[in-house]
């Protein structure tokens, strides 16, 4: 595990920066403590504060475990249930959440808790800046640090803000979106902020992004390479832009990628090794969290593997709590990525728990259902089981194709078809075993205007399935009543459509804490 502190390592952190006490009459000078106020010291200091940024990310209640098998593959249906005992899930699963559902809570506290370490790291990093007067290559790292944490603090960001804002700018700005803070709170009062409009939460998210592309280096070697860099942001900025529907601005955000020459899709043959653990760090990442498998301790624990193997793997071997929905196993058709996302019960085989190789029986014995496994994501080698329950392959979360299909939906909504079918073609030749560079008629599609976008939106579908993508995009194209009618049940119960499926509730907690917020309209 590069550069990352385990959860363990931030509480020793936390402990040192906020363990002061409140009564007046106790508030004794202790010269061997360390506290908020004097910890920065020097720029070992910011170097530790600014990994217990990035170790936001992996807790379980992110992506350490629950974010993905419960929300990007609950709220899409990307995949089904076979665990059914976790009521909060299961709404999740039929797009009926409710304000107490605890997950929701969860998953908010631990995206504030990420905003809340980078704006730490900023306000401490520019203090020391301007009081320590540090030599200037200390300067230079320190200003790149600042922007890694900027970056951070927009990707946090936008996350919330299409998860629990009401819509997107482009439909409406003024629609509420989610507080925002930037500082540090020194009152209780300071800790009730009332939502921001969607416009302003991604105009902060822009101001970030820009930061954090200017201060940033393209790229970073040896054991850096983990780190958010100039590109990241990039990448990001077209993405913000995609839902403004600025598709010129988005545009050039996305050919400064591909006109780099730092990128490029991994052939084939290497392409299961970018959700295995086998091939990380490619020439085709953009950003991608890093995990290790680890043989003490579990995500709960703090350690530095995920646990979302363990949710989504075949039975035998982990929990195996959700499965591709049978829906998307015929939807892939033949296309070879299903492959790549899935495994067939009675055909592939896996190491079960108790050591042996066996082949997969159905997830579920309901009448009629398919039941696959999830390969994406899973060991299929050894089970979860025997690594403490956790994996350590990477989450790419960025990618190059995923910027050629964004690239090729901006350039369609601007009438430029050729350029569109191309850059979507690229993706679908890789998949195929071919060239991405050279057009083969045995696999290109050849279409335009409404065609070629919906044509556009399915390989996004199938390029990027069980990546956390697809309930952003199908917001984002305002088509949730839509895709949510092809999957018209769950194993926990009927899929039913209402206007507030769009968004997540502010949880109740929330609501009962802060007397500023206002619940989502419909919930």
């Amino acid at each position: 595990m590069k550069r990352f502190l385990n959860n363990t390592l931030y509480l020793a952190l936390a402990l040192l920066l906020f363990s002061r006490c409140s009564d007046d009459a106790l508030d004794v000078t202790n010269p061997n403590e360390i506290d908020a106020a004097n910890f920065f010291q020097n720029i070992n200091d910011l170097e530790l504060s600014l990994t217990s940024v990035y170790s936001a990310m992996k807790p379980h209640d992110l992506w350490g475990a629950d974010l993905w098998p419960k929300v990007h593959f609950g709220l899409p249906k990307t995949a089904n249930q076979d665990w059914l005992g976790t009521d909060g899930w299961n709404q999740l699963y039929r797009n009926e959440v409710t304000a107490d559902n605890n997950l929701v809570r969860n998953f908010w506290r631990a995206f504030y808790r990420g905003i809340a370490r980078s704006n730490d790291f900023i306000n401490n990093a520019n203090q020391y800046l301007e009081t320590q007067e540090p030599p200037g290559d200390e300067v230079t790292r320190i200003n790149e640090m600042i922007g890694e944490a900027s970056y951070l603090r927009g990707f946090f960001y936008f996350h919330m803000i299409r998860l629990w804002g009401m819509d997107i700018p482009a439909r409406d700005p003024n629609a509420m979106g989610i507080p925002l803070t930037l500082n540090i709170a020194a009152t209780r009062d300071d800790m009730f902020v009332e939502r921001a409009t969607v416009d302003q939460v991604y105009q902060q998210i822009i101001s970030d992004l820009e930061a954090a592309e200017a201060a940033l280096p393209d790229s970073w070697e040896g054991d850096d390479v983990a780190r958010a860099d100039a590109f990241s942001a990039k990448a990001l900025l077209g993405k913000v832009y995609m839902n403004y529907e600025d598709y010129p601005t988005a545009q050039g955000y996305f050919e400064e990628i591909i006109n780099s020459g730092m990128f490029s899709l991994v052939p084939f043959e290497e392409y299961q090794g970018l959700f295995n653990g086998e091939n990380e760090f490619s020439s085709e990442s953009l950003f991608e969290i890093n995990f290790s498998t680890d043989l003490q301790e579990n995500a709960w624990q703090g350690g530095l593997g995920a646990n979302i193997a363990l949710q989504i793997s075949p039975k035998g071997t982990g929990w195996s709590n959700v499965y591709p929905h049978d829906v998307n196993v015929l939807r892939f058709g033949d296309d070879p990525r299903l492959r790549v996302n899935a495994l067939e019960p009675g055909v592939d085989s896996v190491v079960f728990g108790d050591g042996t190789t066996r082949i997969l029986e159905p997830m579920v014995g309901d009448a009629d259902a398919i039941g696959w496994s999830f390969r994406k994501w899973v060991p299929t080698d050894y089970s979860v089981y025997s690594t403490n329950r956790n994996y350590g392959a990477n989450l790419p979360l960025t990618r190059l194709a995923d910027i050629y299909l964004m690239y090729a939906e901006a350039m369609n909504a601007q009438g430029n078809d050729a350029v569109a079918a191309e850059y979507m073609n690229k993706v679908r030749r890789r998949a195929y075993g071919l060239d991405p560079d050279a057009p083969d008629a045995s696999v290109d599609y050849v279409l335009a205007g409404t065609q070629l976008r919906d044509s556009i939106r399915e390989e996004r579908f199938r390029e990027l399935f069980a990546e956390g993508q697809r309930w952003y995009d199908i917001t984002r194209w305002d088509i949730v009543e839509e895709e949510l009618a092809k999957y018209p049940s769950v194993r926990s119960g009927t899929v039913i459509f209402n206007p507030e499926d769009y968004y997540l509730p502010i949880p109740q907690q929330e609501l009962d804490t802060n007397p500023n917020i206002t619940q989502s309209t419909g919930y």
